[in-house]
C-alpha cells in the first residue's frame, strides 16, 4: 500500500479520535499502527546512492562538479574560508559530464568572490564521501577561490533576501562587544543561527551536558520572537482572534532569515497551527497544533519519519505537554477530558506562589524533557547527559534571556543605535554566566555517559509506561510505573560482556581497540589522524565504553586537537608516542587533558599470562 495513502488513513483515524468520544481508543491505536506500516513502506522504496560521486572519487583525487548554491555561506575568518551547501546539476567525468542530484557541503578557501544563495557555480577541488548521510549532505568538496568560477549570480528571491538581511544583521549584535568574540559568537549562533564560527570546544562542552539543543533554532526562539511580537500587537491594539494574521508571517520570515532549518520549520508549524485555529473560529490547544503540524510535515515529507530531529521535537513537546497538564489537573483538581487544561487558571492570584510555581514547571520541564528524550538519545547517539536535568533549570532562562536581549538588539539598531550598545552589554553578562554554568557542569563526574542503544522492547516499555502514567486513567497508573522500572533495569542493569582472553576490534585502518580480562588494561591503537580518530570514537561511544586508560599514537604525524578532543571525552590517563614527540608542541598539547605523556617505540602491557606489545613505528 502506497506510503501517502497510509498516513491519509492515519490522519483520519486521528481525526476520529479527536472528535468522538466513543471508540477513540481504538482510533488512536489504529492511526499508530498505520503510521508505522507508512515509516516500513516509506523503508522500502529504492532510492539510488549518489553513485556519479562515488565514482568520481574512486576515478580521480580531483573532481569539478557544477551546481547551485543552496544555503546561506558563512565565512571562517581567522582561516580565510567559506562553508555552504551545494546543490549538484552535473559531475564531470572523461567522456563528459554527468546529472547529479545530491547536497554536499562546500569548503571553499580564499574565495575570490562571495558566493551568495542561489548562484551557480563551477567547482574543482577533493571530493569526500560521508559513511551515510549527514544532515542531508553526501559529503564535503574541499576547494580553493582561484578553482572555483561563478557561472550565473542570484535570480531575486524571498529566501536570498532574507539571508541578506541576517548578514546585516549580525554586525548589529557585536556593537559595543568587539573585543569579547567568544561571546559575540555565541550570540550570533543562538540568535541567527551563525554556528560554523563556534570553537569545536564549545559543541564538547555544551554536548556533554545535554544541553547543545539551545544553539538549535527551534520552539524556543520562536516562542521568544512569538512574545515580542504579541506585546507589540497588544500595544497597537490587536484582538486575540486576529494575532494569527500577522504572527504567522512574521514568524515565518524569522524562521526563513536563520536558514530554514528544520527545528524552526517545526517551531513554525506547530505555532502556525496554534494562532490559525482562531483565524477559522476553533479554540486553540496544544494538541491539535502538535497532531496537525506532524501530519503536515509528513505529509510534505514522509522520510521525516525516521529522521533523529523530528522525532525528538515532537517526541519531547508531546512528553512536556502530557506532563504539564497531568500536574495541572492535578494541583488543580481539574478533570477535564484532553489536554487543554489552560496553565494560567493554576498560577494562583499571589505573585510569590505564582513564581515559585514558575519555577516548578521549569524543573518539571526539565525532567519531562529528559524522561521522554533519554532513549531516543540514545539510541541515536549513544549518550545520556544526567547534568541536563540540573543544567537546564539555569540554561532556559539564560537563555530566553539572552535572545530576548538578543532581539531587543536588533530591533534597535535601525532606530537608537546606543541602546543596541546597552543591550549587547547586558547579553554579554548574560552569555558569562551561561557559559560559567556550562563549564561547571561540564566538570561534573559522570556528567555525560555514552551508553549501549536500548531494545525495542525497553523503549516500548519506557515510553508504554509513561504514557499509562500521564495521559491513562489512574488505574493504570501503576501498571505504568511498573513497565517504566521494568525498562529501566533491562537498559542501566544489563550487564557488560565478560571478556575472555584478548579481544581485538578493529575499527578502519588506522584504529584497534584491545580489550583484556583486566578491566585496567583496555588500549587504543591509533595513527593519531583525525578519520581514524572520529571513527574510532564512534564505535566506542557505541559500545558505551566511557574511560580509555590507555591510548598508543604510532605514526609520525598526529592531529593534536583530535587527540586532545579524543583524551577529555574518554577520560585517558596514559598516553604513548613515540621519543621523537618528546619536545614537540603536539605532546604539550595532550599533556593539558590532564593525560601522563610517556614515550617509548614499544610499549608494553601484562595481559593474564601474556604480554602485549605495540610497535608504534
Amino acid at each position: 500500500m502506497p506510503p501517502l495513502l497510509l498516513l491519509a488513513l492515519s490522519a483520519i483515524a486521528l481525526s476520529v479520535a479527536a472528535g468522538s468520544e466513543r471508540n477513540r481508543q481504538a482510533a488512536a491505536f489504529s492511526a499508530c499502527l498505520m503510521l508505522a506500516a507508512a515509516y516500513g513502506a516509506v523503508e522500502q522504496i529504492h532510492t539510488p546512492p549518489g553513485s556519479s560521486l562515488r565514482v568520481a572519487e574512486t576515478l580521480s583525487s580531483r573532481q569539478e562538479m557544477v551546481g547551485t548554491v543552496a544555503g546561506d555561506p558563512e565565512g571562517d575568518e581567522e582561516n580565510g574560508a567559506l562553508q555552504f551547501l551545494f546543490k549538484l546539476e552535473a559531475v564531470h567525468f572523461a567522456e563528459g559530464w554527468r546529472p547529479a542530484d545530491s547536497v554536499i557541503r562546500v569548503r571553499m578557501k580564499s574565495p575570490a568572490n562571495r558566493a551568495a544563495y542561489g548562484d551557480r557555480w563551477r567547482l574543482q577541488g577533493r571530493y569526500r564521501s560521508y559513511e551515510t548521510t549527514y544532515s542531508g549532505t553526501e559529503g564535503t568538496l574541499y576547494t580553493a577561490g582561484s578553482d572555483s568560477v561563478r557561472v550565473q549570480r542570484a535570480p531575486f528571491s524571498l529566501k536570498g533576501l532574507c539571508y541578506k538581511l541576517r548578514r546585516r544583521a549580525a554586525p548589529a549584535l557585536q556593537a559595543g562587544v568587539q573585543a569579547f568574540p567568544e561571546h559575540t559568537r555565541l550570540l550570533q549562533a543562538l540568535l541567527l543561527g551563525y554556528r560554523n564560527g563556534l570553537p569545536a570546544d564549545f559543541y564538547q562542552t555544551f554536548s556533554r551536558t545535554g544541553t547543545l539543543h539551545i544553539f538549535a533554532i527551534s520552539g524556543l526562539h520562536v516562542g521568544v520572537m512569538a512574545a515580542i511580537l504579541i506585546a507589540g500587537l497588544k500595544m497597537v491594539g490587536v484582538s486575540k482572534p486576529h494575532w494569527g494574521l500577522f504572527l504567522i508571517p512574521l514568524l515565518f520570515f524569522y524562521v526563513l532569515s536563520t536558514g530554514m532549518k528544520p527545528s524552526a520549520f517545526r517551531a513554525f508549524t506547530m505555532a502556525a497551527v496554534y494562532f490559525a485555529a482562531p483565524l477559522v473560529r476553533r479554540r486553540p490547544d496544544s494538541v491539535s497544533a502538535i497532531s496537525l503540524s506532524a501530519i503536515i510535515l509528513l505529509l510534505m515529507n514522509p522520510l521525516q519519519l525516521g529522521d533523529p530531529g523530528f522525532l525528538l521535537s515532537f517526541t519531547v513537546v508531546s512528553g512536556i505537554v502530557m506532563v504539564h497538564l497531568y500536574v495541572a489537573r492535578r494541583l488543580s483538581g481539574f478533570n477535564r477530558p484532553g489536554w487543554a487544561v489552560p496553565l494560567a487558571q493554576i498560577s494562583g492570584p499571589r505573585p510569590v506562589m505564582a513564581a515559585g510555581r514558575a519555577v516548578a514547571m521549569l524543573a518539571l520541564t526539565s525532567v519531562a524533557a529528559w524522561l521522554f528524550s533519554a532513549p531516543l538519545t540514545a539510541a541515536f547517539f549513544h549518550t545520556v547527559s544526567p547534568a541536563a536535568l540540573l543544567g537546564n533549570l539555569a540554561i532556559i532562562p539564560l537563555t530566553f534571556m539572552i535572545v530576548l536581549t538578543g532581539c531587543l538588539s536588533l530591533l534597535a539598531a535601525p532606530v537608537l543605535f546606543s541602546a543596541t550598545v546597552v543591550f549587547n552589554h547586558a547579553n554579554r553578562v548574560f552569555i558569562t554566566l551561561l557559559l560559567a554554568v556550562i563549564k561547571s557542569l561540564g566538570d561534573l563526574p559522570g556528567a555525560c555517559r555514552f551508553v549501549c542503544s536500548p531494545s525495542v522492547v525497553t523503549m516500548a516499555l519506557w515510553y508504554g509506561g509513561l504514557v499509562l502514567i500521564f495521559v491513562a486513567p489512574r488505574r493504570w497508573g501503576r501498571a505504568g510505573a511498573l513497565f517504566f522500572l521494568l525498562a529501566g533495569v533491562m537498559w542501566f542493569a544489563a550487564p557488560l560482556p565478560d571478556v575472555k582472553g584478548v579481544q581485538i576490534a578493529k575499527e578502519s585502518d588506522a584504529a584497534i581497540w584491545i580489550r583484556t580480562e583486566s578491566s585496567e588494561e583496555q588500549i587504543l591503537v591509533t595513527n593519531g589522524d583525525a578519520y581514524g580518530i572520529a571513527r574510532a570514537s564512534r564505535r566506542l561511544q557505541k559500545e558505551g565504553i566511557n574511560r580509555i586508560p590507555t591510548l598508543a599514537v604510532r605514526g609520525a604525524e598526529m592531529d593534536a586537537d583530535a587527540l586532545y578532543g579524543l583524551c577529555k571525552t574518554f577520560s585517558v590517563q596514559r598516553v604513548w608516542m613515540l621519543p621523537a614527540f618528546r619536545n614537540d608542541a603536539a605532546a604539550n598539547r595532550l599533556a593539558e587533558s590532564g593525560a601522563q605523556i610517556l614515550f617509548s617505540a614499544h610499549p608494553r602491557w601484562s595481559a593474564g599470562d601474556g604480554v602485549i606489545t605495540v610497535d608504534l613505528n
